[in-house]
């Protein structure tokens, strides 16, 4: 994949939003001038010693877990009958997706929700922006966009410092991981911070029943989930002047979809 101009332009320091310039195979921050590493077309756009604890083992689970993360996709949905699939369809029904939109996805892993969002619109012809803090799910999901790569930028990066410049998509979403941030309400805020005024924000997750019954004692999960609270309240995240947040759990209150409208 290469990296698109007009995506590229959007890209911005982690740290203190100052714009990047491109320099051999890097992104330079010409006023700090701090580098960051282009990675088979995935720029890196990381501070390592930025991530908090909860964001450092949620790294090194998802990085182990790539590789083998769509095959137990596949044995997830077949086992629940195509209750997956069901709600990533839902997910992307919600985002109203039109052909020449810029969307961001932060938690895109591997890219499971690729196929549902070019049922709506092909992303040949939407402009799509996918981030996460795993390496190893990205090199997964950019097998799955190889011939979009005039329209999709993958970006390694912490969710809550996102590396774009203000105002600059026009739907901004994420499926997945938010509950095990450090911060959640931190990136919330900067996905508002990212999007246009009037943009739709959306966050999806399992609740916090699932978190406690399920993944904090499941021995493949419960390292990353154990000093975790399973007490917390997604609708606590929202920003004060959100427009028109919706509140919704599927199915049987193990999943939640989370949605608003950013003020003018």
């Amino acid at each position: 994949m290469e990296i698109p101009a007009n995506l590229l332009q959007i890209l911005r320091d982690p740290l203190d939003h100052a714009t990047l310039e491109m320099q051999d195979d890097a992104l330079v921050n010409t006023d700090s001038q701090r580098r960051y590493v282009i990675v088979d077309s995935i720029p890196v756009l990381l501070e390592p010693s930025d991530l908090g604890p909860q964001n450092q083992k949620t790294q090194k689970m998802y990085q182990w877990m790539s590789r083998g993360f769509d095959l137990s996709d596949r044995l997830g949905n077949l086992l629940f009958r195509g209750a997956l699939s069901k709600m990533r369809r839902a997910l992307v029904q919600k985002l109203g997706l039109k052909p020449g939109i810029r969307c961001l996805y932060t938690s895109i892993g591997t890219g499971l929700d690729l196929r549902f969002l070019a049922e709506s619109v092909p992303l040949a012809q939407m402009e799509l922006v996918g981030l996460d803090l795993s390496m190893g799910m990205l090199e997964q999901c950019r097998k799955k966009l190889r011939g979009c790569v005039k329209t999709t930028l993958l970006v390694q990066a912490n969710a809550e410092r996102l590396p774009f410049a203000d105002q600059s998509f026009d739907v901004v979403f994420h499926v997945g991981g938010i509950n095990l941030f450090d911060r959640p309400a931190e990136a919330v805020r900067e996905m508002v911070r990212v999007a246009r005024p009037g943009s739709l924000v959306l966050y999806c997750d399992e609740t916090s029943k699932v978190v406690k019954d399920l993944y904090q004692k499941n021995p493949l999960t419960r390292t990353t989930y154990k000093d975790m609270s399973s007490q917390f309240d997604p609708r606590e995240w929202v920003p004060e002047g959100a427009i028109g947040a919706e509140y919704e759990e599927i199915p049987n209150g193990k999943m939640y979809f989370l949605s608003f409208r950013v003020p003018a």
